[in-house]
């Protein structure tokens, strides 16, 4: 049993665990390691549904999508930026405003333009589109300038998970005429500018539906979810480059998938961590937090052994 202790020095010990409780709970940086990781619980990974996570290759700012509805109706882009090794409390985009649906950002390695999708207008004084185009955003200074509607890429169907690898804008989308319910495609850039759109082969399209295709910095590796096969639900799925061409897909193992949605794949600049989101329950007990999507991370080495 401790002796009693005086009041002063009771105080002085209270508020110092206070501060301690405060600054512990407002910190936000991120975590290294092997080991799949939940990130940032409580300021990236909340109650509402936390996904595709994308940053600049310095990762001095990152952007996300955040929707409280199960249905995505109320996306809206998210951004936060590094202050020394914290980062500051996510906030909405400021051309974000939620009028529209804005969702899937993807941040350019250089931090110059940030594609996403969205319902809102192509032109002034037009209604909400009933579906979601191809969109970006130029930043300058981590500031984000007037969005920009990508029409040629674009289609009546839904537009989703835009990425840029190469002289390729690739993204999914539920056209017309496509191979799946939801398929892959790529569009070529020339000067920047996106053409026509063309959808790709098998592997990428083998399922019922795929999307949010991601490809390794060294171009080793593509990742992207898929429901084919025995899968019930989006797994996370990848090919390995094989010469000229690319293996056959497959799910990937833990701590890649779990129970639930796993979706929206992107690697680090460095290619040494994967990120995306998944539903599946995290922790100790095996419990989840919230029900709705989280930010995971792990070492993206996991992905060879994953092929032997």
């Amino acid at each position: 049993v401790c002796p009693p202790m005086p009041d002063a020095r009771l105080s002085v010990l209270l508020f110092a665990a206070l501060a301690f409780t405060q600054t512990a709970a407002i910190a936000r940086e991120l975590p290294e390691g092997p080991a799949l990781i939940r990130l940032g619980p409580g300021w990236l990974s909340t109650e509402a549904n936390d996904y595709n996570l994308s940053t600049d290759a310095a990762e001095t700012l990152f952007v996300f999508g955040r929707s409280t509805k199960g249905d995505f109706a109320d996306a809206r882009i998210w951004v936060a930026r590094r202050e020394g090794k914290q980062w500051s409390d996510p906030q909405p985009a400021a051309f974000s405003e939620g009028s529209w649906r804005d969702s899937d950002p993807w941040l350019t390695p250089d931090g110059r333009w940030l594609y996403f999708i969205s319902n809102r207008p192509a032109a002034a004084r037009e209604a909400a589109r009933d579906d979601l185009d191809l969109w970006r955003v130029p930043v300058v200074d981590g500031q984000f300038g007037t969005p920009e509607h990508l029409a040629a890429p674009s289609s009546p169907g839904e537009e989703l998970g835009p990425e840029v690898h190469g002289d390729w804008l690739a993204f999914n989308s539920t056209r017309p005429g496509g191979p799946a319910q939801l398929s892959l495609y790529r569009a070529p850039l020339v000067d920047m500018q996106p053409g026509e759109a063309e959808a790709l082969p098998g592997p990428f399209n083998d399922g019922l539906a795929q999307g949010d295709l991601t490809y390794s910095p060294d171009g080793e590796f593509a990742v992207f979810w898929s429901i084919r096969g025995d899968s019930r639900e989006p797994d996370l799925f990848a090919v390995r480059r094989d010469g000229n061409a690319w293996s056959q897909a497959i799910r990937l193992p833990a701590p890649f998938n779990g129970t639930g949605m796993d979706f929206t794949p992107a690697f680090t600049s460095d290619g040494r961590r994967l990120r995306w989101a998944s539903q599946r329950q995290f922790g100790a007990n095996g419990t989840d937090p919230n029900g709705n999507a989280d930010l995971y991370q792990t070492d993206a080495s996991l992905l060879g052994t994953a092929f032997e």
